[in-house]
């Protein structure tokens, strides 16, 4: 029974080493993708592109973690150990933030929050350096008994990563119940055509799931693996974490890079090299300057804008 748990974890091990690696690649191919074509990068997506940095250092700095030539050497393992607790930090902060101008958008429809830019950076690169002195200040990175890079003792991993974490996931949690009220109401009033029904529901579940893993709610499944220790609970839970948590830069690439408009923007770039590709570019910038979010007026062009 106990080889057969330890097989178990091996192949969840191996999933999560294969996600991670597409997170990787995902959120790079949205920095580049979103740094080359200005002008489909709102402020929305600015605050993503940061998020997305945080996914491929810290996620990079996960993986390395564990190489036992790393592990070996305590100059190089503490400073990954830093890298990781950091931008791990950072990636929370900045689902916050995201969640935050979410909720300032759709839910208050504040013109203004983009003038909050400045004190997202202040919080999101400041606050896990207290946290980062703090826990250096105690000598608490270097080797785990897990024989990788990170912070030692299990003390200070639940006060310096576990507390801040939980708090911001269930702030997050909260932003979201708000968000997805206000989005649903918006939505259910907005004018349909015949047969737009199943349609209208398509894109109000993908808005939903697209905002979820944008503000990283799968990390709930971790802290109720912790928070819920039985048995079959835990197992459950823990299948959701290995699988959901590490697939944040897939996802995010699939909900804002897999679309006409960015295809489109792509296709435009290689058609000056390869002109047929240009043709392309025009046929899926016509389809998606016709439909979509922009389609809609009012609240619901809104609730589009905070999406894309």
């Amino acid at each position: 029974m106990v080889a057969a748990n330890e097989t178990v974890v091996s192949i969840f091990e191996y999933i999560t080493l294969v996600l991670m690696i597409l997170s990787i690649i995902g959120a790079f191919c949205v920095i580049v993708t979103f740094a080359i074509f200005s002008k489909i990068r709102t402020y929305p997506i600015k605050l993503i592109m940061y998020l997305c940095v945080c996914i491929v250092i810290g996620f990079t700095s996960f993986l390395v973690a564990f190489e036992p030539w790393l592990v070996q050497n305590d100059g190089p393992c503490i400073v990954i150990a830093i890298f990781v607790h950091y931008y791990f930090l950072a990636n929370f902060l900045w689902t916050f933030c995201i969640a935050f101008n979410f909720y300032q958008m759709i839910v208050r429809r504040n013109r203004e929050h983009q003038l909050l830019e400045k004190w997202y950076h202040l919080a999101c690169w400041g606050i896990p350096c207290i946290f980062v002195i703090f826990t250096g200040a105690f000598k608490q990175y270097g080797e785990t008994n897990g024989g990788a890079c990170y912070i030692k003792t299990a003390l200070a991993r639940f006060i310096c990563f576990f507390i801040p974490g939980l708090i911001i996931i269930s702030s997050n949690a909260i932003l979201f119940f708000f968000i997805g009220r206000e989005i649903h109401e918006t939505l259910s009033t907005a004018p349909k055509a015949d047969g737009e029904s199943l349609s209208q529901k398509k894109k109000e579940f993908r808005v939903y799931l697209s905002i979820f893993v944008s503000i990283g709610l799968s990390w709930i499944f971790g802290y109720l693996m912790f928070l819920l220790p039985f048995p079959i609970v835990s197992d459950i839970f823990f299948i959701l974490f290995s699988i959901f948590t590490p697939m944040q830069g897939i996802l995010i690439f699939v909900f804002y890079l897999v679309n006409p408009k960015v295809a489109g923007m792509w296709a435009g770039l290689f058609g000056k090299v390869f002109p047929p590709c240009q043709k392309l570019a025009d046929r899926w910038t016509d389809g998606s300057s016709t439909g979509g979010s922009g389609s809609r007026s009012g609240s619901s062009s809104q609730i589009g804008r905070a999406h894309v």
